[in-house]
């Protein structure tokens, strides 16, 4: 997979990051909901997603994706969570998001054959990246090919 990635020179920028996720999902909730307090949430990411201008990767910040409207780090928890009952990755692992943050996000692209319009997701929880204990970091990865 890395070898098919094209090479070239890292260059950092700098781009404010706002969420990109218009709607969360309630403890309790049967259904997704609008972000509370947010009433025009859709509207404002629609706004958003036409002045930001995408990158392959990020560093912090909030998650993109193209075709959902969660967090997508919300998912790679609910995957973090699973993963752990499953004995597939060691715990503990908050089921709470609010206990998580991104570390990176790396979109594909077009670039690496078969993964075709994959984003990486990265994520921790706060109490390890304080600890700076990353291996204790998740990824997940969303495909839509």
């Amino acid at each position: 997979m890395f070898a098919s990635y094209p090479q070239g020179p890292l260059r950092a920028s700098f781009d404010p990051s706002l969420p990109y996720h218009a709607r969360v999902t309630l403890p309790g909730a049967r259904d997704i909901v609008c972000i509370p307090g947010h009433p025009r949430a859709e509207e404002l990411v629609e706004i958003w997603n036409d002045i930001v201008l995408e990158g392959t990767l990020q560093i912090g910040g909030y998650s993109n994706e193209e075709v959902v409207y969660l967090d997508p780090v919300e998912d790679a928890v609910s995957a973090a969570v699973q993963a752990v009952k499953l004995g597939s990755w060691d715990g503990p692992a908050s089921a709470d998001p609010a206990d998580w943050v991104l570390l990176a996000d790396w979109f594909a692209g077009e670039d690496v054959v078969g993964w075709e319009g994959s984003t990486v997701h990265w994520v921790i929880q706060r109490e390890d990246l304080a600890a700076r204990r990353l291996d204790r970091a998740f990824a997940n990865v969303f495909w839509n090919p």
